[in-house]
């Protein structure tokens, strides 16, 4: 009987997490969107990572030694640290501003933060259709303060719609004149873009070339390498849920859970 309870709970660890899948090679690039404990209304409070846990895994790279980097110095860097790590954000919020950054800061680190460029200063219109409660997002002078302070801002699109699902005028309006918008705002240019959804054929992929993208990011699991298109880079998603067991395997792994 304890033999089989034995099996059974390590069947379940083995289920639960990937300890027993290999190490994958390159730089891992963690997607984040929400540093907050509110979860009042949300019927996705996976997205929204409590400061605590943030602050935990940030202490965790940094005692293991890695160096965090924004996403175009990983794509142009003639030689990356051996331990590398690039922390992204999706959307814009202002909880980034106000509670990420300042945490970011604090560890000596750095993040690239991708922004829906014709909704800044306003809130996530394009989650109202789900039920999702209204969050601001950063605004004009936010943004400019970040880009000073070291932070890449990046393109996350016009509006936030599922690329795949337009024309090719619709994603080439979504792509150029989200790009050229921030590049107004922050005075720099935007190298990078994340697809909405993390959602990117061979037609969107190269209509972001077009548009001037040296990278941009999808959501399948894996990491950055040399053979990585850099204009379809895996990331790995960071959830509340994850354990310090969760976000030490997604370091090494890409993933925690299958």
């Amino acid at each position: 009987m304890l033999e089989w309870v034995l099996g059974a709970a390590a069947l379940g660890f083995s289920l639960r997490y990937t300890w027993w899948l290999p190490p994958v090679g390159g730089v891992g690039v963690l997607m984040y969107h929400m540093i907050t404990d509110e979860l009042r209304g949300t019927r996705l409070p996976k997205l929204r990572v409590s400061p605590r846990r943030f602050m935990s895994q940030l202490r965790w790279l940094k005692r293991r030694g890695y160096t965090t980097l924004t996403l175009s110095e990983a794509l142009t860097a003639p030689s990356l640290p051996p331990r590398s790590v690039v922390i992204t954000f999706d959307d814009g919020y202002l909880d980034f501003f106000t509670t990420a950054w300042p945490i970011l800061r604090i560890m000596g680190m750095t993040a690239t933060v991708f922004v829906v460029a014709g909704c800044v200063g306003r809130t996530n219109e394009w989650d109202e259709p789900k039920g999702e409660p209204a969050e601001p997002l950063m605004d004009e002078s936010q943004l400019r303060q970040l880009a000073d302070e070291g932070i890449e801002i990046a393109s996350h699109t016009l509006t936030h719609p599922d690329l795949t699902t337009l024309d090719d005028a619709g994603v080439r309006r979504e792509l150029t004149e989200s790009k050229a918008l921030l590049e107004e705002i922050t005075g720099r240019e935007i190298k990078c873009v994340s697809y909405p959804y993390g959602n990117a054929d061979r037609r969107v992929i190269s209509a972001a070339r077009a548009a001037g993208y040296h990278g941009g990011c999808i959501t399948r699991h894996g990491k950055l390498g040399p053979a990585t298109d850099p204009l379809a880079i895996p990331r790995i998603i960071i959830k509340r849920s994850d354990d310090m067991l969760d976000f030490s395997l997604k370091i090494s792994r890409a993933r925690s859970r299958l």
